[in-house]
């Protein structure tokens, strides 16, 4: 379907027209970032500062230590009161109490998740959610949560949100204060200085995923929480002057590819690892602070939360529920908060923003499940819209009188939609869908060979290789023990192999399918030894060639264990980990009506990089008044 221009829209000029995605074929190849920082390579250096972190916060969670103690959250009434004057000027009538109801119209809202990653998409991903659209009206009265289909020659704006809600994992590796700028407030509000209707006042809502919590939320506050007593300043543009020159040096995609080829970025990387090592060694031993960024601003968004959860009174019988479960669990003064407003208002249905979604892959997923369970909700039981993150993809699924939806496309890597049938059924709605998400996982053995994810892989194989070679020199003459060790060495790769991927669905296929892969991978040097001679000639077929094959041809296997759990549903996630890729992105605005029912357009783009307008990826209405 033709996209149509600017100039041939009716509206204003800023209003670019919508055409449904429909069941278009995606793109076989996708542009890549070629501006500084990059995407994460999590199987490289670049992951590493958020492996580390991550692990010691979830060493601290362990241990009950919960810097969520101090938040004091503002009420629902206060919220609402501050929303309402932020939003237009005043706190409108007080007597009034929903935000729909005090506005006096629908309320627009964009809800955008995992987001700042590498530099040129988050850029393109700000500048697809500031713009307005035109699409054909839906037609009234279709049954709740069905696709609504549009009416020839009735068009409708879809006005920029005047709500930012974001759902976790604000950056990578690491939501620091540092990545939040870089990868998400530089190029964001690149976007929105660009954007039509600057000057109109926006409020800005979030829950924190994991990766914010790997920072122990110093980097989700500075950018989510209210400021108090000081002026709230709409644009951060004097503080970017340093990476802008940075990036201003980079000129061109080629120069930025060719860098990212030769992994220039990993060693980059490495290095700012190391000094940020060196620098927290200075910090304690001199008693010193570090200096952070005071404020993180998106331009025209106020935030105005005082805690990481929250509750707004959103229309008649619907409210707003943020929920942060941490790294663990939902704390008692978290649970104590909702359990309060539900007391309240024991019969309103309840829009949940979470950073887990309570269901992943058509089955349960336990984080964002026990924190809906630990104040009080089921899917089943309650009318429900949960919007949620996390997982980098776009679905929707209907559970009885509620809808689960998740859309983690804000600029991370994809995270391909299930390719086996689900337990549950296929959902309403995906992006990708399971015939784009095979043909993407097939590509993850080549990819990883190549070193697209990073070198430790390879660098593990080559240690491998080594121990492989000190135990055949010194178990030469003694075939026995020789073959103990070989054995030991398969087991052990077995076993690192299932761990990599016990967290996935089902665990005992997840073990018999590491026993052949790590058979393979720990007795990989001893066939490379064995084999390379017939191979190569003379000193070719030394240590040193034993060590590459090894490294090169282990690398291909694992990128293959991980293809097969991912096409046999037994792990989603690891093989799309290895691609990076960059499309598929998409943002969700919607509008709420005074009867609380919510309608959602999901806009997103195949290749984020690639010339060509923004597409409806989905377009659906739930209503908390449905009886189903």
């Amino acid at each position: 379907m033709r996209a149509v221009t600017e100039s041939e829209a009716p509206s204003t000029s800023h209003h670019m027209r919508l055409e449904p995605r429909g069941e278009g074929i995606a793109p076989l190849v996708f542009k890549q970032g070629a501006h500084p920082p990059f995407g994460i390579r999590w199987y490289g250096v670049t992951s590493l500062f958020g492996h580390l972190r991550g692990f010691v916060s979830r060493f601290i969670a362990a241990e009950s230590v919960d810097s969520r103690d101090w938040m004091r959250p503002d009420s629902p009434a206060a919220l609402l009161d501050a929303v309402a004057k932020r939003i237009d000027g005043t706190a409108g009538d007080t007597t009034k109490a929903t935000l729909v109801e005090r506005l006096g119209r629908p309320l627009w809202i964009d809800f955008a998740a995992d987001t700042g990653d590498d530099r040129d998409v988050s850029l393109a991903v700000g500048v697809m959610f500031a713009r307005d659209y035109l699409l054909p009206k839906p037609r009234q009265g279709r049954t709740a949560t069905a696709t609504l289909q549009p009416r020839d020659g009735d068009e409708r704006v879809l006005p920029r949100g005047e709500i930012l809600m974001m759902g976790g994992d604000v950056a990578y590796p690491v939501a620091t204060a540092e990545e939040i700028h870089e990868r998400l407030v530089l190029p964001w509000n690149e976007a929105l200085r660009a954007a039509p209707d600057r000057s109109a006042p926006r409020a800005l809502l979030g829950v924190p995923g994991n990766h914010d919590w790997y920072d122990g939320l110093d980097g989700f506050g500075r950018l989510f929480r209210k400021r108090v007593g000081e002026r709230f300043i709409a644009d951060d543009r004097e503080k970017s002057t340093r990476l802008e020159r940075k990036l201003r040096r980079v000129k061109g995609r080629k120069v930025g590819l060719v860098a990212r080829q030769l992994h220039l970025d990993e060693v980059s990387s490495l290095l700012g690892v190391l000094l940020a090592i060196v620098e927290a060694l200075r910090r304690v031993f001199t008693g010193r602070t570090a200096k952070k960024r005071r404020h993180l601003t998106l331009r025209g968004y106020e935030p105005l939360q005082e805690a990481s959860y929250f509750a707004l009174p959103l229309a008649r019988g619907l409210d707003l529920f943020g929920v942060d479960r941490q790294l663990s669990q939902l704390d008692f003064r978290q649970r104590s908060f909702f359990k309060r407003r539900r007391r309240e208002q024991p019969k309103n249905a309840v829009f949940v923003l979470s950073a887990d979604p309570a269901l992943a892959y058509g089955e349960r997923n336990d984080p964002g499940a026990e924190a809906l369970a630990a104040i009080r909700l089921s899917l089943e039981k309650n009318k429900i819209f949960f919007l949620s993150g996390d997982f980098h993809h776009y679905e929707r699924r209907e559970i009885g009188a509620s809808c689960h939806v998740i859309a983690g496309g804000g600029g991370a890597f994809l995270h391909g939609t299930r390719i086996d049938a689900a337990p549950s059924g296929p959902p309403a709605s995906a992006y990708p869908d399971a015939k784009t998400s095979r043909e993407l996982a097939l590509g993850a053995p080549v990819k990883l060979m190549l070193g697209r994810a990073g070198l430790l892989v390879h660098a593990a194989m080559a240690l491998v290789a080594n121990l492989g070679l000190f135990v055949e020199s010194t178990y030469a003459g003694a075939p026995f023990s020789l073959r103990l060790a070989q054995a030991g060495m398969a087991v052990g790769a077995s076993v690192a192999l299932y761990f990599i991927a016990h967290a996935g669905l089902r665990r005992r296929p997840i073990a018999a399918l590491s026993i052949p892969f790590g058979a393979a991978l720990g007795l990989m040097p001893f066939i490379a030894h064995a084999v390379l001679p017939h191979v190569l000639e003379g000193g070719y077929a030394g240590k040193t060639a034993v060590v590459l094959a090894s490294a090169i041809a282990g690398s291909f296997v694992f990128g293959l264990y991980l293809t097969v759990l991912a096409l046999l549903g037994l792990e989603h996630q690891q093989a799309f980990t290895v691609l990076g890729h960059p499309g598929f992105k998409h943002f969700v605005r919607l509008c709420i009506h005074p009867e609380g029912r919510i309608e959602a357009f999901v806009i997103g783009k195949d290749d984020m990089l690639a010339e060509g307008p923004p597409k409806l990826v989905d377009h659906f209405e739930w209503s908390p008044n449905d009886e189903r």
